[in-house]
């Protein structure tokens, strides 16, 4: 044992005082031995005032203040707690009493001399006998609480509570005080005064201001932040099993759109954040799972298995985005990842099995075998009677009642699809390392013929404490994705079968997919007009399409404290994803829409075709943060510096073989004709320098500033780098003096913020002038050569949205009400546009930034615990309004339809000008049928493409616009829908009574039109598709004029009921019940005390949809496109799908 001088172990000073310190030690033992202490030094008096001070400062100050040196062990130097004191002109005793607080240390003062020794010392005073109190930490439900902290006050002496609340902790005397700490829950404090057995019950916090926010490189307590931020705890949409967590989060965010466009396995939501607009750029937020950017070519979020989901933070403003600088322009959606949690050692295993089905209510309505030969009957009956047509009815159409109902197609591609679903999953940790590790498998058949998506996923979390200094962590999540002919067509971005179950609306329903001897039909013919159609079943159940995804997320972190107050941290990651998809469609599964395939075929298109596709994206970024933070007196001051590098490569190839030998060889060596090889190699990469400062004063009075400052290889040299800064302030009201009178007020915050953020997703070389292959003459010949294709722009710049937010947070009766609003004003400018140029230059346009919309909504939040005692129910509503106008496209501000540059026609679906909504429908205004021929000569003509009108009785009215008596385009054309609903809105509800829960999810939009591009084509007057029944209600002579919705049959003059108008538009205002959730949890199994918790359910997904439109109101064929979203050319259909499942923790 070594004893050193208050100059704390320095060995220059210890060697000075060897003799002397000898000296005074003997004296001391004596002294002690006779138990003869002096206490006349008690009378000194001190004056210190020090704020977390090493004890070694302390001791310095009351040396220099008394002229008392200090004797005592190294070691207490060393690990003695930081020290609080605020006293004048006190007594030594008092001052060494408060300074010694819970040091676990004694002293006695000899002469001059004070001697600091371990408590247990014998020297001191005898060995105190410890003690271990025991007990269970619980809520106030009763149910354990596991990983609560309990520490013996003052001290460093603590544990954790076990999966089942229990814990044990061994204290040096029974005159302690235990503090049981636990996120959520108020902190309680409990005298042991000898107890050995004591169990707590925590209440949760009233408040939610203490609750961790992830945020943009880091965390802050709600009550921090500024911005306007959306958080949902994984835990509480655990409930719903899904194969993808965007599904689960319907409803639930306000702000936040999302549709299930598509039914395709595995397939996510489309998610957009506060009606995000672009005329070319991508308008889906960015994800971030634990600090990694989701990108690529080849990314798919939907590697994530939810199991694995701890939170999400939805960051919505500029404030709370502008740290991701460039690429926050649509929000960013921040996924955090389940890790080990102090004390808690567990093992998690879930499963779930569902069936899914055809939600039939949703398929369009079609005519029967007998509906569609009647049908064609009386198109033969009107050819003969108006087009002077003598070849008689068709022998098919005769009797149409032969046919009876004939074959429902989409019960002939559909089925009942099993789900299965595995995560296992195991944590534990202590205060030196955290390690999380969970496995995953879903298997989802779908409800298509021959359809399926499979997932393998594993994510291993680990957090290691080196010293209390140095921390390391590690991330890695390899997963595997297999889609087996969820696709079709050689693009990745088209919905899987969608064509194929498009055309059962279509085929007629008097063939079969099965010739006589049961054998697969090649095709769908022999009725006379109607197009042949290739067997869609044959196609379903013969083509192989299968696409494989491998990817792996890894990170790893080391994270360094010095100086007490500075924290580094740097971080690398990598994104490493590939994509291989083996594609073989024998012959006998070619053709489609008036294409039957040929049995036999010799070399040629009607041969068998093989792809094989290869795309490789790989990412890797690297982070270096600085971050300060202090507090002192009322003030409290956080700093973060960071600089981040990045870069993106992606390299893709295809091949495509024909001529196979045999239909059974899929491999393309066995090819003889290749008809398409194309690879290309792309890139990019950022760097950025980013800074945030956060204040509070007072814990009420809260500043943050941002900003982020990204260059990137994407854009013109002239623009490459961009600057983003935010500024943000919140003031907690309620804690205000002037509040504490009004009790039914617990909480009142006010929020404001002001930032820039940009957008970067215009394409890696819109900047740069394009090189392509050519031919020139040369010597009488052709010679292979270069050419610049187009003109690049070296001024182009980011597409920036400058965003004012304001909010309020309410919450009531202690938070038993909770109410927040938020107002945002977004300005967009510098969209990209497509410009046209002189063609004297040999080109046609460039693109350049000539685009503005304002955007701006408001968004409210209610939740509230209706009732609180044995039967609980608590409800969550959200609703939010999106607005948006265009104020600038292009120089001249001319309109244009699907995307910029594109012009105008009367078949054009979607229109985009100024002082209008982003991409609005387009048409004619239907009018009605032309009853008679009198009306017809009276009334507006249309003419199309033809010198003379096309008009006549029976044949569709427009409404005449412009007054002239004509219709025609433009001038009678006019905004006809609004894809953009003018709400959306979420509605859950929770109840639980004892062991049993149950949960209701809603979900909807209100007045957001679809155009339905299925009608206009299954209205098809011509004779040639299957179509709706309405159809047998069309006009036939001014005796039996139908229902005046459906014009004639006439030739040439159907087209016009074709082109786009308003039937083809539709309210599809909805609402849905997503989820119910009915589910028991048993606690306690006394003969197998290793089983925690197991809970049973039963759920129901898709339940009901409620809606006028005659189909998915949340389709769209072309995606979240701004400029033409809202049709509805057909999707892969929606499945209403009935889980059962079990949760069992051990």
């Amino acid at each position: 044992m070594e004893f050193y001088s208050y100059e704390l172990c320095n060995r220059k000073y210890y060697r000075g005082y060897k003799l002397l310190l000898i000296m005074k030690l003997v004296v001391f033992f004596l002294l002690a031995g006779l138990m003869q202490v002096n206490a006349t030094g008690y009378a000194q008096q001190v004056t210190l005032s020090e704020k977390n001070a090493k004890i070694a400062k302390i001791f310095t100050a009351i040396r220099k203040q008394t002229g008392f040196d200090i004797l005592c062990d190294a070691d207490i130097i060393k690990n003695a707690h930081p020290v609080t004191l605020n006293v004048k002109n006190s007594n030594l005793k008092n001052v060494l009493e408060k300074c010694f607080e819970g040091q676990q240390v004694t002293y006695s003062i000899v002469q001059n001399i004070i001697v600091v020794r371990k408590a247990a010392d014998a020297l001191i005073k005898p060995a105190i006998s410890k003690i271990t109190v025991k007990g269970k930490v619980t809520d106030t439900k009763g149910q354990p609480l596991a990983g609560v902290t309990v520490r013996l006050k003052g001290t460093a002496t603590a544990v954790n509570t076990d999966n089942d609340g229990n814990y044990a902790i061994t204290i040096p005397d029974a005159s302690g005080v235990l503090v049981f700490a636990y996120i959520g829950f108020t902190t309680q404090e409990i005298a042991v005064n000898g107890q050995t057995s004591i169990d707590v019950q925590l209440k949760e916090t009233v408040t939610a201001l203490n609750e961790v926010v992830v945020m943009a490189y880091g965390t802050q307590s709600a009550k921090e932040v500024v911005g306007a931020v959306a958080t949902l705890k994984a835990l509480d949409i655990a409930d719903q099993p899904t194969g993808t967590f965007a599904e689960r989060l319907e409803g639930k965010l306000p702000g936040v759109q999302l549709a299930q466009a598509t039914g395709r396995p595995g397939q996510g939501m489309d998610l957009r954040i506060r009606g995000a607009a672009s005329f070319t750029s991508s308008v889906q937020p960015l994800f971030v799972v634990d600090g990694i950017p989701m990108i690529g070519a080849v990314d798919n979020i939907n590697n994530i298995n939810p199991d694995e989901i701890e939170n999400f933070s939805v960051l919505k403003d500029a404030s709370a985005t502008a740290l991701y600088g460039s690429r926050a322009a649509n929000g960013v959606v921040i996924i955090t990842t389940k890790r080990g949690k102090a004390g808690v050692h567990k093992v998690d295993f879930s499963s779930y099995y569902g069936m899914a089905s055809l939600m039939k209510e949703l398929t369009p309505p079609v005519m029967n075998a007998t509906q569609l030969a009647t049908y064609m009957k009386g198109f033969y009956e009107d050819k003969a009677l108006y087009e002077g047509y003598t070849g008689g009815i068709p022998d098919v159409y005769q009797n149409p009642e032969q046919y009876g109902t004939g074959t429902d197609w989409f019960d002939v591609l559909t089925r009942t699809g099993a789900t299965r679903n595995y995560s296992l999953s195991f944590s534990t940790a202590t205060d030196k390392s955290a390690l999380s590790v969970i496995g995953g498998y879903f298997d989802q058949d779908g409800i298509v013929l021959n359809t399926g998506y499979k997932r393998f996923s594993l994510r291993v979390n680990g957090d290691f404490t080196l010293n209390k200094n140095i921390k390391v962590g590690v991330n890695v999540a390899p997963s595997m994705q297999l889609e087996h002919n969820n696709r079709q067509g050689s693009s990745f971005n088209v919905d899987g079968q969608r064509a194929i179950f498009a055309s059962a609306s279509m085929i007629p329903t008097m063939g079969s997919p099965y010739n006589p001897d049961g054998s697969l039909a090649l095709g769908i013919k022999g009725f006379t007009n109607l197009f042949a159609w290739a067997n869609p079943l044959r196609q379903l159940l013969e083509v192989s399409d299968d696409a494989n995804r491998l990817r792996l997320l890894a990170s790893a972190f080391s994270e360094i404290k010095f100086l007490k107050d500075f924290t580094f941290k740097t971080s690398g990651s990598v994104d490493l994803a590939q994509l291989q998809r083996k594609r073989f469609i024998p012959s006998t599964a070619l053709g489609g829409f008036n294409d039957v395939p040929v049995e036999f075929p010799g070399p040629g298109n009607d041969s068998a075709l093989g792809e094989s596709v290869v795309d490789n994206g790989n990412t890797w970024l690297n982070e270096n943060l600085l971050s300060f933070k202090k507090s002192f007196a009322n003030h409290s001051l956080e700093v973060l510096a960071g600089f981040t590098a990045q870069r993106y490569t992606r390299y893709w190839s295809t091949l495509v073989g024909r001529d196979f030998p045999d239909n059974n060889v899929h491999y393309l060596n066995a090819a003889t004709r290749f008809t398409t090889s194309n690879s290309y190699a792309e890139a990019w990469s950022m760097l950025s320098v980013l800074g945030r400062v956060s204040y509070s004063y007072k814990d009420k009075y809260f500043v943050q500033g941002s900003l982020r400052r990204d260059g990137s290889s994407r854009f013109g040299a002239n623009n490459r780098w961009g600057t983003f800064p935010s500024i943000g302030a919140s003031w907690i009201a309620s804690d205000e003096p002037f509040m504490k009178n009004i009790r039914q007020v617990s909480l009142l915050k006010l929020r404001a913020s002001y930032g820039l953020t940009g957008q970067n997703e215009i394409g890696n070389y819109t900047q740069t002038p394009v090189i392509a292959n050519s031919n020139y003459v040369f010597s009488n010949g052709l010679a292979s050569g270069k050419v610049q294709s187009s003109l690049g722009n070296a001024d182009l710049a980011w597409e920036r949205n400058k965003q004012f937010d304001a909010g309020i947070d309410i919450g009531l009766l202690k938070n038993r009400i909770n109410v927040t609003y938020d107002y945002y004003n977004k300005f967009t400018d510098g969209l990209l546009f497509t410009v046209p140029v002189p063609q004297s230059s040999g080109y046609s346009s460039v693109q350049d930034n000539l685009g503005d919309i304002r955007q701006w909504g408001h968004e409210f939040t209610i939740s509230t615990k209706n009732l609180v005692h044995d039967f609980k129910w608590n409800t969550g509503f959200n609703i939010s309004f999106n607005r948006n106008i265009v104020k600038r496209i292009g120089l001249n501000n001319v309109s244009f339809a699907d995307r910029p540059g594109t012009t105008l026609s009367e078949f054009t679906d979607w229109r985009t000008l100024v002082g209008q909504p982003i991409g609005q429908f387009y048409g004619y205004v239907f009018d009605g049928v032309f009853m008679t021929q009198a009306e017809a000569d009276k009334g507006p003509k249309y003419y199309g493409a033809s010198s003379t009108t096309l008009s006549r009785a029976g044949t569709v009215r427009y409404k005449d616009l412009n007054g002239d008596n004509k219709i025609t385009f433009p001038e009678d054309m006019t905004v006809i829908g609004d894809p953009n609903p003018d709400f959306i809105f979420g509605l859950s509800n929770d109840f639980r009574y004892k062991s049993f829960d149950l949960n209701i999810t809603l979900s909807g939009t209100y007045g957001n039109d679809l155009y339905n591009g299925m009608e206009e084509s299954t209205y098809n007057l011509d004779g040639v598709f299957n179509g709706p029944p309405e159809l047998l209600q069309r006009w036939r002579s001014e005796s039996n004029p139908g229902n005046g919705r459906v014009p004639r049959t006439l030739a040439n003059t159907t087209a016009a009921y074709r082109a786009n108008q308003t039937l083809w538009v539709h309210d599809a205002s909805h609402l849905t019940i997503n989820n119910i959730a009915l589910g028991y949890t048993f606690n306690k199994f006394r003969s197998m005390p290793y089983i925690k918790n197991l809970r049973l359910y039963a759920t129901v997904q898709n339940a009901f949809i409620f809606t006028s439109y005659p189909g998915n109101p949340e389709v769209s064929s072309s995606g979240l496109n701004s400029v033409s979203q809202g049709q509805d050319f057909g999707a892969y259909p929606l499945a209403r799908t009935f889980t059962f499942g079990l949760n069992l923790g051990l």
